[in-house]
């Protein structure tokens, strides 16, 4: 008994200790972790959970039920409390350690301030005099702050600064009779963890730092050693592959080179070229070579922190891929054309941990889906452990004007209530209010867009860094179909995720899927 007794004293100092010699999380490590690829292949460690807080419309209670798709998303916030003679809608409260890892704001500034607090301040510490988050009283470098489309009218903007803190964070607005968009993603901690709650003054401190995270964000270059390629005439039917090296390694850059096409045939090309990758036996990712880079129906242009492509035929992914045995790529052209393929990756060493994990992308499609009929669209749900990394939408809307209203709803492992649920397609793509230009982020954007009323092709790609979403068993993933005019809207999905080997999207389209012809593209903007 005594031994026994002496053992469990042990392992209580040797896990206080280890507590101990835990790094403090604090503005600069998160801006570290921002741009430190190797990270995202990682189980976190410490874990987190990661939830949203919004003003979506809190009559959506019951799934399936008419107001479960209640769409007053300005409406939505936690409380009224008074404080000093004022009146205050709490639109966020939670308790640390923990860390906002993005936030939306938009519905005009004009006559109202938002305020933080920080760690149980009975006055407000940041004060911003505008319901603009863009004014955040320090710096924000390019790369971590994005102004929205509409900024001049709404300040309509997406903060990506992180702002962590160690007991509790609270945000209010004192205006209590306009509607405001409001959206917080967070991580939440577990006690143990020291986090260093934010301040202006230490914020000043990291310029540099931010500075050099914005430049990393919007430029960073590919991985270029210990290249290995295969190309080859690639017939209708046929397959490119490409076996990597043996042995502990990672995918740093993988990419593709097509010539010899008609331009005509190119996004359909695109879509009936599938992306498969096997690693140590098992299949983890098949999708359509246009959904696997970002662009979605047609294939348009990408430049985001993640992924590339020109909209030209060359394209590339910066998704670091471990494997512990084998790796291989694959390209099967499902399609009716034949096409000059090249594939290029470039690896490097890498040291297996127990919270390693392996890169996985599935694809799925629907179409003549009805809007306004209480549907919801599955993006994806997958199944076994993992971390969502992001996903791209992209489909042909057959209604006259914009099909987005619907919020996203992301359930994860048990909940009975989804921990994001949003206020609508274009917030979670950082547009606030339907886009009318194409646009590009380290984050994604609107990789396509061919008319302002919304009509035809649109595609939007979403890539998550701090944001990312971990999950023990289980992620569901859904928005809801909701448009200015019931119609019918044409939907495509694809999901990027890390996860244990067997961990899989159980709602995956099949290949043939892809077979489908893409609509004919009718508006190109220049329509009334």
């Amino acid at each position: 008994m005594v031994k026994k007794i002496a053992a469990i004293i042990l392992l209580a100092l040797i896990a206080h200790a280890s507590i101990a010699q835990q790094k403090v999380i604090s503005i600069g490590t998160l801006l570290n972790d921002m741009v430190n690829r190797s990270l995202d292949v990682l189980c976190p460690s410490p874990y987190y959970t990661s939830k949203l807080q919004t003003s979506h419309d809190r009559r959506s209670l019951i799934p399936g039920t008419p107001s479960w798709h209640a769409n007053d998303d300005g409406s939505g916030f936690i409380r009224y409390e008074a404080n000093k003679g004022r009146v205050e809608k709490v639109l966020f409260d939670e308790k640390g350690p923990g860390v906002i890892t993005r936030i939306i704001t938009t519905g005009g500034a004009k006559g109202t301030n938002l305020r933080f607090y920080f760690d149980g301040e009975k006055e407000a510490s940041v004060v911003i005099p505008a319901y603009d988050i863009a004014k955040l009283p320090i710096h924000l470098p390019d790369g971590l702050l994005l102004l929205h489309e509409h900024y001049n009218t709404t300040q309509g903007s997406s903060l990506y600064y992180p702002i962590p803190y160690g007991r509790s964070c609270k945000i209010t607005v004192d205006d209590l009779n306009r509607a405001y968009y409001f959206h917080a993603n967070y991580r939440t901690y577990a006690k143990s963890i020291k986090v260093k709650t934010f301040t202006v003054k230490e914020a000043k401190t990291y310029q540099k730092q931010a500075d050099e995270t914005g430049e990393e964000l919007l430029y960073s270059g590919a991985y270029v050693m210990n290249e290995a390629d295969t190309q080859r005439q690639l017939v209708p039917g046929a397959s490119l592959i490409l076996s990597l090296p043996a042995d502990h390694k990672a995918i740093r850059t993988l990419a593709f080179n097509l010539d010899g096409y008609a331009e005509a045939d190119y996004g359909q090309m695109m879509r009936g070229l599938i992306v498969k990758i096997t690693f140590d036996g098992r299949q983890t990712v098949s999708v359509p070579l246009s959904d696997f880079v970002g662009s979605g129906m047609g294939a348009p242009a990408v430049k985001n922190y993640y992924l590339f492509s020109d909209g030209k035929g060359n394209m590339s992914s910066k998704f670091i891929m471990p494997y512990k045995k084998s790796a291989k790529i694959e390209l099967v052209n499902i399609s009716n054309y034949p096409v000059e393929a090249q594939i290029r990756a470039c690896t490097s060493p890498w040291k297996w941990t127990p919270n390693t994990l392996y890169f996985h992308a599935a694809w799925r499609q629907e179409t003549g889906l009805k809007t306004n009929a209480g549907l919801d669209y599955n993006m994806a749900t997958i199944v076994g452990r993992g971390v969502f990394k992001g996903d791209v939408l992209s489909l042909y809307n057959h209604t006259p004007r914009w099909y987005g209203e619907g919020d996203e709803h992301i359930w994860v492992d048990d909940e009975s209530f989804p921990s994001h649920f949003g206020c609508g397609t274009e917030d979670y793509y950082n547009t606030t209010f339907a886009p009318i230009h194409v646009f590009q982020t380290p984050f994604g954007g609107a990789m396509r867009e061919d008319d302002e009323a919304s009509r035809g092709y649109n595609t939007f790609l979403r890539t998550r860094n701090l944001d990312a979403v971990p999950f023990k068993k289980k992620l569901k993933f859904e928005f809801e179909l909701l448009s200015w005019d019931t119609g019918l809207v044409d939907y495509s999905s694809t999901v990027f995720w890390y996860g244990d080997l067997n961990s899989r999207a159980i709602t995956a389209s099949d290949d043939q899927e892809a077979l489908k012809p893409l609509p004919k593209p009718v508006y190109t903007g220049d329509e009334n």
